[in-house]
This record gives C-alpha cells, structure tokens and sequence, in this order.
C-alpha cells in the first residue's frame, strides 16, 4: 500500500493527515443491511468525505481503509493520526475556534470520553451491533470501545531468566532487591500510567502510603510507554509494574528481549472508545464509519494489526494474545477518572511524593 503522509494548514491550525490510495487486498465485503442502508444515505447527501481522528497506528490505518475503500469506493476516508494526548489537543482547540472537523474520533484515554459525553461533545448513535459490545457499549450509545488493551506489568527477560523471581503482586515491587531496577512511564506526559495509577487508588490495590515506600526505590521516569520498552530491553532497568501491552507485543516481535505478564493483584483493562462528534460534518457517513469500527469484521482486521482484543463478541479473537481471563482483568468506574480537577491533584501530589515537583 502506498502511503503519503499530509500536512495541511486550515483556519491556522496544523495537522497531519494519513492519505492512503486504495491496495489490492483480499476482498472483505461488509454484508450487514445497515452497510448499504448508511452507505447510500450518505450519497444521497453528498457526503463525498469523512473525517476520522485516531490514535491507532499505521498499520490499523492501512487497514481500515483498505476495508473501506474496497466496500464504500464513493466516500473518502481521510485519516488523521497522532498520539492521544496531541489528538484530544486537537479536538479542543478546534472547539474552542468554534469549528469540527472530525466526524469519528477514536482515542487510548477512555476517561476523556467520560467527560466528553458530559459536556454534550457526543452525538448519541446506537450501532446495529449494540447487544454484541456488552460492557464496552456506553448505555447511551455516546461512544464505543473498539478495542482493548492491558496494563500489565513487564521485564527485562534478558536480565531476569526465571518467571519465580519475578514480583507477583504490588508490594513485591517494595522489596529491596528492585532499588533501582524499576522503570515507569511519568503520568504527566503517558496517559496509560495516568489512568493506571488513578484507577490502583480508586479500586484500593494501591494507597499513597504504598507510592511513598515506592518512592524509595530510586524509580527511573520516562516519557512514555515506548521509553520503557527501551529500557527493559537494554537492560537499563529490570521490571515495571505497568506497561501498556501494545507496546511489548510489537517489540517481542522485532525480537528485544521484553515481555509482559499479570500480577497476582489483577490487571487494568484499557480500552479505546470511538464516538461521533456533535456537529459531524458529515453526519451519515459517520453513522457509517462508526458501525464498520464496532462491526465483527472491522474490528478483527483492526485488532490483527494494533496487536490488542476486539469488543464485538463475534469478532474472531487476534492469534497469538493470551486470553484475557489468565490476567484476571478488571475495569473501574470512569466517571471519577474523568475528573479533571482530581486528576490535577493527583498529579500534583504524586510529582512531589517522587520527588519530581
């Protein structure tokens, strides 16, 4: 697939658009009546274009519009990619100009889209395949999750050959033979470890008290998941007791000496919620994109490619994952994580706990 990456400039704001020509994949028909019901309503308007901003990576991309282009040749699918937290800047900045550009935005900071359907920021859709989604289906059809990832913790499996000697809960991490060997991503700048270590305090696994001893530890901080990753491999540090899961898969795969595994405290599930914005520009063909990424098929291509496990019950589970149950997986109520102000505070007071301010 060829792949040509945008920079466009529109009432001052920059972005980056991913602009992908159609491939010669295998043929993937999307057979569900709602398919070519939205599909032909979107014509009927005009809607010759949606807009959709992700976090996801490339490859999903690639992906995604190889499903589309093949099934809805009339409607473009213009993709903008970036991180999460530049994404979510995004978004507002455009709110506050007064404008929207997305019509679809998927995102890795499910406490965001609390907030957002708060504020009013979702228009409400409920999919066809609403009963398939359980759990990961917001009641009021605000936003889906597409697809979800773990926290879990990880090593260096270089630097430690033995499963036995790993930490098997939180307060082993406590114990003095991990001084400075444990790695962490700063949740000032990496989402995931934001929500981490929020949901730790409000489901009771961990307490300030137990951040304290962990300051002791001569813990290394580092900008983001993939900084860890890094110094698990290099050996620069041993363990860490959270990690997105995304992010060791891909690296066992280009062969760095780095795996993941559960604690026997239980493990977050992370998910990644897809809504349409109020005042989608292109209302139906929102509708449309929405029901392909929460759709069985659309998420088992999208999933084979992010490395993470599909919400629709009869999405195909990816090869390879452990199932999730061996990670005795576990959610927390987003509603308090979505506070803002709380989520301040705790910034505040874990940066002076580690010494950090």
């Amino acid at each position: 697939m060829k792949l040509t990456a945008l920079a466009a400039t529109l009432s001052g704001v920059l972005f980056s658009a991913l602009a992908f020509a159609p491939a010669h994949a295998e043929d993937r028909k999307l057979n569900e009546p709602i398919f070519a019901q939205l599909y032909k309503e979107a014509k009927s308007k005009n809607e010759t274009e949606v807009v959709y901003y992700t976090a996801a990576r490339t490859e999903e991309a690639e992906r995604l519009n190889e499903l589309w282009s093949q099934n809805f040749p009339d409607i473009q699918l213009t993709i903008v990619g970036k991180k999460a937290p530049e994404l979510i800047t995004q978004v507002e900045a455009e709110k506050a100009a007064g404008v929207v550009r997305a019509d679809v935005v998927t995102m890795t900071q499910p406490y965001v889209a609390v907030q957002w359907k708060k504020e009013g920021r979702y228009q409400p859709y409920k999919v066809s395949s609403f009963d398939k989604l359980g759990d990961y289906a917001d009641k009021d059809g605000a936003y889906y999750s597409s697809g979800v990832y773990l926290l879990p913790a990880a090593y260096s499996s270089s630097a430690i050959t033995d499963k036995n000697d790993l930490p098997k809960s939180f307060a082993d991490f406590l114990d003095p033979k991990w001084k400075g060997k444990i790695v962490l991503a700063d949740p000032a700048t990496a989402g995931n470890n934001r929500t981490f270590f929020l949901a730790m305090l409000q489901a009771g696994k961990i307490d300030w008290p137990y951040l304290e001893k962990l300051a002791k530890q001569n813990v290394l901080f580092v900008r983001g998941n993939a900084e860890v990753v890094r110094a698990l491999a290099s050996g620069e540090r041993s363990v860490t007791p959270t990690i997105s899961s995304f992010n060791v898969i891909v690296s066992k795969e280009k062969g760095q000496t780095v795996d993941f595994y559960g604690l026997n405290d239980g493990t977050l599930v992370t998910e990644q919620p897809s809504g349409i914005l109020t005042g989608a520009p292109h209302p139906a063909a929102a509708r449309l994109l929405l029901e392909v990424l929460t759709s069985a098929e659309g998420q088992a291509i999208q999933a084979d490619a992010g490395k993470y496990w599909p919400t629709n019950s009869e999405s195909k589970s990816v090869a390879g994952l452990p199932q999730l149950v061996s990670f005795k997986p576990f959610n927390v109520d987003l509603d308090e994580l979505s506070d803002d102000a709380a989520a301040d505070t705790f910034l505040k007071r874990f940066a002076k706990t580690f010494g950090r301010e």
